[in-house]
């Protein structure tokens, strides 16, 4: 039977996100009437940064799922709306939704969702600064994903471990996360997933004291993210390597690369990212006596936070900004 999305699907699955961008603005008009063909544009537009359209597309794909009766459409749909909201900083829409997902993937005895959605309600809960509710839910995504033989998933679940091992300065743990983030990752064949692991065991290497393989590291993840065409993971790395050069005492190159992890980060619009640049550009200015350029970053920092509802960090990002 001849199936006109199977190229874009295939696209997807092999984070080839160009390509089915480029393969679903070329088919005719009426392939774009299903839900499918919106749900695909969802997860496309997703992974390409714009939140917003993938947030309307995934929404207008459920709508169709749901006026055909299709709860798996409407499902899958919904998990990914709640992936646009979680790009946009909403994270109160997120959390709902996806924990409404996950109820309905138990009842559909979907495993592999149960266990996406634990995954993202545990970044949630990262963001949120709960870090033993993280944890909690990084496990259960993991041994979901273990299971059902999902090596992907399980890549992402320590590689969101070792984030939170280093939100904790645990960087012993941090770096024995990434470690494995970076062998399931690599055995999987998820090249994006290998730059994010690389650039987070570099950092927790770096905070250990190997300031010349953190750096070799993260330089890595960071070729690698952009070859992929990853701009999530590229203002992150870059972020990271303007803390090498800032803890190796070369404030200004770590002002300059930190400077240049924002105008990625801005560019994307995803305020964790925004936050976290901010918080450690004012870091640099700090090493090179710019107290208020230093406050000023702080306080944007604040703002992304708040942006997202993550009061606990918005007002660490106040309280630093106040100090004398």
């Amino acid at each position: 039977m001849n199936d006109p999305l199977r190229t874009v699907r295939d696209a997807v699955r092999e984070g080839r996100f160009q390509d089915a961008a480029a393969a679903l603005t070329a088919m005719a008009e009426p392939l774009r009437e299903g839900g499918e063909w919106h749900l695909l544009s969802a997860m496309t537009t997703w992974r390409l940064g714009d939140y917003a359209a993938s947030r309307q597309a995934a929404l207008e794909a459920r709508s169709r799922f749901r006026a055909r009766g299709d709860t798996d459409g409407e499902m899958r749909a919904e998990h990914v709306a709640a992936a646009g909201a979680f790009g946009l900083g909403d994270l109160a829409a997120a959390e709902d939704e996806w924990s409404r997902v996950r109820e309905l993937a138990r009842r559909l005895r979907d495993d592999l969702m149960v266990a996406r959605c634990a995954n993202n309600l545990g970044n949630i809960s990262l963001y949120l600064a709960r870090h033993d509710a993280a944890h909690g839910f990084y496990r259960l995504a993991r041994a979901g994903f273990e299971q059902l033989g999902f090596i992907h998933g399980v890549a992402e679940t320590w590689i969101n471990t070792a984030i939170t091992w280093r939100d904790l300065r645990h960087f012993e743990d941090a770096a024995a996360a990434a470690d494995a983030a970076l062998e399931t990752a690599s055995a999987a064949g998820a090249p994006r997933l290998v730059a994010e692991a690389l650039s987070s065991r570099g950092e927790a290497m770096a905070e250990l004291g190997d300031m010349a393989l953190g750096r070799t590291q993260v330089e890595r993840g960071l070729a690698l993210a952009r070859r992929e065409g990853d701009r999530l993971a590229e203002p992150d790395a870059l972020r990271i390597l303007a803390n090498i050069a800032r803890l190796e005492g070369q404030a200004t190159d770590a002002v300059r690369i930190a400077r240049d992890a924002l105008a990625a980060a801005q560019a994307l619009g995803h305020p964790w990212t925004i936050g976290e640049v901010q918080r450690d550009l004012g870091a640099a200015y700090l090493a090179l006596g710019r107290r208020a350029d230093a406050v000023r970053a702080f306080e944007a920092a604040a703002a992304a936070f708040d942006r997202l509802g993550a009061t606990p960090r918005a007002d660490q990002m106040r309280a630093r900004a106040a100090e004398r």
